[in-house]
């Protein structure tokens, strides 16, 4: 489901591209590079500064390049930032791949969700996934758990991340 915010501006947008190419931990030459030179580095670096005008053709297309939807350049970061808040899992790979070899349902069930979910995404950084509410759902479904009794049982098993001084 997505939360669009009406009242994106256009230095928000160029800020939102900014803010999903650096989730992706790529630099405007990596861009370049990956896309066999589509997608120019100062041409990126024009839209995300917001100097350089972006059609909705082409908003489209770099937003297929990144994985991500369109809709992810009108998304309200306060509107965006709550929901995340409420209800999304941040997963300490590390310790999940370090529990693979108990026989826990739940664990490798996730296992294969999130190793889907990082080959969609792309996304090989190996430590820590969020996941997205979207996800959330489908793995509360795969294991037949509502919202609350899924976080309470990765809390249990000590797999959602907590970052440093968190309790």
């Amino acid at each position: 489901m997505a939360y669009f915010d009406p009242m994106t501006t256009p230095l928000e947008i160029s800020k939102r591209l900014r803010q999903i190419r650096k989730q992706q931990h790529l630099t405007l030459k990596q861009v370049e590079i990956r896309s066999r030179g589509k997608w120019k580095a100062v041409v990126i670096g024009s839209y995300e500064r917001g100097t350089r005008s972006l059609s909705i053709s082409k908003a489209k297309s770099l937003c297929e390049f990144y994985g991500v939807p369109l809709s992810a350049l009108f998304q309200s970061e306060g509107i965006k930032h709550a929901l995340q808040s409420e209800g999304a899992l941040r997963i300490d790979l590390r310790a999940l791949r370090s529990r693979l070899a108990e026989n826990d349902p739940l664990i490798a069930q996730l296992h294969n969700l999130l190793s889907f979910i990082a080959r969609r995404r792309d996304d090989w950084n190996g430590e820590i996934m969020s996941v997205r509410l979207q996800d959330n759902e489908v793995l509360g479904l795969l294991v037949q758990k509502e919202p609350g009794e899924l976080r309470k049982a990765l809390e249990i098993r000590e797999l959602l991340f907590k970052a440093q001084g968190q309790v």
